[in-house]
C-alpha cells in the first residue's frame, strides 16, 4: 500500500499538539494553547515590533485566524495591542509581565520537547527533512495542491 504523506503528517501533527499542549509551563494558565505559546515565544525573542501581520507570516495562518488568535490572547491577559505614534491604523503587539514571566519556562520546555522530537536523528537527516518540508509548502503555496 502507498504511504499517505498528508495522513501522516496530519497524525504526528496532533501528537505534537497534545504534547504541546500539556507541558508545565503552558497549564499553568487556564486556557493556553500551544499556538499561544509559540506567538509569545516569537514575540519575545523578536528583535523588532511585531504585528498581526508578522504573525500571519510567521504561522502561515490567515487574516482572520490571526485576529481571532490575538483577540483570545488579549482577553487571556497574554498581550496589548499598542497604538504606534507613526501610523493610527497600526498596533503593535506587546506581551504582557504575565506572558513575559511565562515566556522563559516556556521556551525551556518547548527546548526541551523539541530534544525529544529529534532523539536518535542526525544532523544530515534533519537537513533532509527540512528540505523535503519546504518542497512540499511550497507546493503548496504555489497551487499544487487543492
Amino acid at each position: 500500500m502507498a504511504k499517505k504523506i498528508g495522513k501522516r503528517i496530519k497524525c504526528v501533527s496532533t501528537k505534537i499538539k497534545r504534547v504541546i499542549d500539556n507541558l508545565e509551563s503552558i497549564k499553568r494558565l487556564e486556557n493556553l494553547s500551544g499556538t499561544n505559546c509559540f506567538i509569545i515565544v516569537y514575540i519575545y525573542n523578536s528583535k523588532t515590533d511585531v504585528y498581526q501581520k508578522d504573525i500571519e507570516k510567521e504561522f502561515g495562518i490567515t487574516r482572520s485566524t490571526a485576529s481571532n488568535i490575538i483577540s483570545l490572547m488579549e482577553k487571556k491577559n497574554i498581550i496589548i495591542r499598542e497604538k504606534v505614534d507613526n501610523d493610527a491604523r497600526l498596533k503593535k503587539l506587546v506581551l504582557t509581565d504575565l506572558a513575559k514571566e511565562l515566556a522563559k519556562d516556556v521556551i525551556n520546555d518547548l527546548n526541551q520537547f523539541e530534544k525529544q522530537l529529534t532523539n536518535n536523528i542526525s544532523e544530515e537527516e534533519l537537513d533532509i527533512f527540512f528540505k523535503v518540508l519546504d518542497c512540499m509548502e511550497n507546493n503548496l503555496e504555489k497551487g499544487m495542491i487543492k
